[in-house]
């Protein structure tokens, strides 16, 4: 009788503990400063390439005038034979609250017709739109976490990429009306990686009926010890 308690029990102790387990996926990673303390890291998948669609990171620029109030203009680029902004919407937003300065989000076009040639560093494309704001703290500091949806890269807004190998990265210049204050890019990356992701965890209604099993399981045992020991 109590191996066949044993027997029962099991199956229903596997299965809890399968129920209970969930499947890891690899996340995602940011880029590391091309050149602090003025930085901007990007989000790249699994493979290292640029998350498709959005990508996230921070931004950090020192030496701002402070307490001023900036534009931005953030782009990608084509690296290739030629390098190129890619053109058309783009939509910056920033983290609810900043480890130095404040901000603003905005969504503004990118102007042109591929190819549209770099001008990085000396100044940024064309936009129309509301571009976002970054204002300095006290000490001319600014960093907060961002996280920036751009165009696909593909053929019509990009001549480089299209057939032909290319890595882009994330051009971000800081305006003070149609000046350039400074600027920064992250590291260059292979374009079109997957969507961005997290590490999920395990969730509570899936581990509420892994505990139902065990618990189950742990009453037939109890209870076909108690009959086999009254009969």
């Amino acid at each position: 009788m109590r191996r066949l308690a044993l027997l029962i029990a099991a199956p229903l102790l596997v299965a809890a503990a399968f129920v209970g387990t969930t499947v890891v996926a690899v996340a995602d990673s940011q880029t590391t400063c091309t050149s602090p303390p003025n930085c901007k890291t990007v989000t790249v998948d699994s493979a290292g390439k640029l998350t498709s669609g959005s990508t996230s990171g921070n931004i950090n620029f020192a030496g701002l005038t402070a307490n001023t109030t900036y534009n931005l203009v953030d782009v990608m680029e084509s690296l290739a034979t030629d390098h190129q902004f890619v053109g058309g919407s783009y939509t910056l937003n920033f983290a609810g609250s900043c480890t130095a300065g404040t901000a603003t989000g905005g969504t503004y076009t990118v102007n042109g017709t591929a190819p549209i040639t770099s001008t990085y560093p000396t100044s940024p494309p064309s936009t129309t739109g509301t571009l976002p704001t970054i204002t300095a703290d006290g000490s001319g500091n600014f960093n907060c976490n961002y996280t920036v949806s751009y165009p696909t890269i593909d053929g019509t807004n990009d001549s480089t990429c299209g057939q032909h190998l290319c890595s882009v990265r994330n051009d971000l210049f800081v305006m003070s009306g149609n000046t350039v204050v400074t600027q920064t890019a992250s590291f260059s990356v292979e374009p079109d990686g997957a969507p961005p992701t997290s590490v999920p965890e395990a969730p509570l209604p899936i581990l509420i009926p892994a505990g139902i099993l065990l618990a189950i399981g742990a009453g037939i045992v109890v209870w076909r010890r108690r009959l086999f020991a009254s009969s």
